[in-house]
């Protein structure tokens, strides 16, 4: 049996996830599609402990958490909030910061937020992702802002914005798939090891200028880095790759 569809509208989505005890049977039918299975006896029945999140096998009385293995596992925040924080993050493509979550769900403490948002980003990531492949741009980008008063190189220098490596697959005239990672520094040893964990062999990597110039005297195991060829669309145009991702990269981080 297939889990239960998500609501389509947000009136629909107001309406189904009202009360706690409503996501609590939401997320039974998607834990259990085929009915309850105890995990101990493999009996089919159980007693419904609400305020507890668990279920209780008829037969043997083991208990089992409703949302063990998820990232709603032992939080103390209600559930509505976490389904509204889920539906909002995901149904915004300019993406929610900690503190638009803050008000929004009306949250006394701003890290609750951030510790909501940080958990659901970490969910998202598939473990199983495939590396990039094909032609792919790499970038860098400081995500943080300008630091006020200061000028020219004086902006490096102890600076708090996070240092980012972007690489985006190039699919036409259009962009692929994403991989940022932050990183301390734009030396080679650093930039390849990312390069290598997210670009498959046999990839052609774009730069426009890379910091980490020596990185393309020292390739990943068969993959190709392109030289710098600014009258390419995926190098300094950047029309397609680079300015999608990196864009909503500081409201995607932000909280």
């Amino acid at each position: 049996m297939p889990r239960p569809p998500f609501p389509k509208t947000l009136r629909q989505f107001q309406a189904d996830f009202a009360t706690d005890e409503a996501c609590q049977k939401y997320l039974a039918a998607c834990r259990w599609p085929d009915g309850f299975i105890c995990p101990r006896c493999g009996h089919g029945r159980a007693y419904e402990l609400v305020n507890q999140r668990r279920h209780q096998c008829v037969k043997c009385r083991h208990q089992v958490s409703l949302t063990s293995g998820t990232v709603l596992h032992r939080t103390k925040t209600p559930l509505t909030y976490w389904f509204w924080a889920a539906y909002l993050m995901t149904t915004d493509k300019r993406g929610v910061s900690a503190l638009l979550l803050q008000r929004q769900l009306g949250l006394s403490r701003y890290e609750t937020a951030w510790m909501m948002l940080h958990k659901l980003r970490r969910a998202m990531v598939s473990a199983t992702r495939e590396r990039l492949r094909g032609e792919v741009e790499v970038d860098d980008t400081w995500v943080g802002g300008e630091q006020a008063g200061l000028r020219g190189s004086r902006q490096l220098k102890n600076r708090r914005a996070a240092l980012v490596l972007v690489a985006v697959e190039k699919r036409g005239r259009g962009s692929g798939r994403a991989r940022m990672n932050v990183i301390p520094d734009f030396k080679a040893a650093t930039i390849i090891p990312v390069l290598t964990q997210n670009v498959a062999s046999g990839s052609t990597i774009y730069t426009d200028g890379l910091k980490a110039s020596s990185v393309s005297r020292r390739p990943a195991s068969n993959t190709s880095l392109a030289p710098n060829r600014s009258d390419q669309s995926c190098v300094k145009a950047r029309s397609p790759p680079s300015p999608l991702p990196i864009g909503p990269l500081a409201i995607f981080s932000n909280g």
